[in-house]
């Protein structure tokens, strides 16, 4: 690359910097952690539904297995009460910000080329696309063609198992969930959650390491689920097997105690969801 080359792309890199460091943009890459935290407590609320019905099988009780209980079941529910289009409009924008800024961070947030550099710029990609998944979805069904997450996931899959290289695709696909998840549930046992917070009033800091700690371990073992549903689906060359979220609170609901261990889960999503809530105030952005 030439010098005029890597003079131009740096302050590209300022310019970029400088307009995600902008009052507005911080104020709406907060309002990101916001629409996220909707979408996870309405999803550890359908969870929670999906457990109850399972455990009172037969009561009536709402949410005994219908329904997406995944981010998708979660924007279809906003979008069905009454001015739902707009929130689903504010999340999208919200979390299509975030998504900005952590692309930014990644791209000329590192100051060194050293191994924990590249650490956090991996971090904060993973983290764009989590967010940029929320964004696009909460903007398709605001528009009106929102769809199940499951079955895009399944779609996906059956197309990878009829490509070559498919399955090892799929397998690659399996770990780097059950690493994710693995590492989620780690952050919230040793709390390295908090060096992306601000720190907090004496009164809610407490209630900050509750609700992180169930809400990243939880979390977490739903995305190892999901994983491990993914592989099945490798080893088996069925992509019926595949599923999102949605199909890992299938499977919890489908074991012994299922029902318990759901609704724990559930609970632990709309921690999850409240603990953005507090991100939204003192994340460090």
């Amino acid at each position: 690359m030439t010098d005029a080359a890597q003079d131009a792309a740096r302050e590209t890199g300022r310019q970029a910097r400088r307009a995600a460091d902008s009052r507005w943009f911080e104020t709406t890459a907060r309002a990101g952690f916001v629409g996220s935290g909707i979408v996870h407590l309405l999803i550890g609320y359908l969870a929670v539904l999906l457990g109850i019905g399972n455990a009172t099988a037969g009561s009536g009780a709402q949410g005994s297995g219908s329904g997406d209980t995944d981010q998708s079941g979660a924007l279809a529910q906003i979008a069905s009460v009454p001015g739902g289009v707009v929130l689903l409009w504010l999340v999208a924008v919200g979390t299509a910000a975030l998504t900005i800024r952590l692309v930014v961070e990644a791209v000329v947030g590192g100051r060194t080329d050293d191994a924990r550099a590249w650490l956090n710029r991996a971090k904060n990609v993973g983290k764009a696309v989590v967010y940029g998944a929320i964004a696009y979805s909460s903007a398709s069904y605001a528009l009106g063609a929102g769809k199940s997450s499951s079955g895009s996931t399944r779609s996906a899959a059956a197309t990878a198992l009829a490509t070559p290289g498919g399955v090892v695709l799929l397998l690659l696909v399996a770990a780097v969930a059950i690493a994710v998840g693995v590492g989620l549930v780690v952050i919230g046992v040793r709390g390295s959650w908090k060096k992306h917070l601000r720190p907090q009033p004496q009164s809610v800091r407490r209630a900050v390491q509750v609700l992180a700690t169930l809400g990243y371990v939880a979390k977490g073992v739903a995305v190892v689920i999901v994983g491990v549903l993914v592989a099945v689906a490798a080893f088996r060359s069925d992509p019926d097997q595949a599923t999102g979220l949605d199909g890992a609170f299938d499977a919890l609901r489908s074991m012994p105690g299922g029902s318990v261990v759901l609704v724990v889960v559930g609970l632990g999503f709309a921690a999850f969801g409240v603990h953005s809530f507090f991100r939204a105030r003192y994340a460090r952005i």
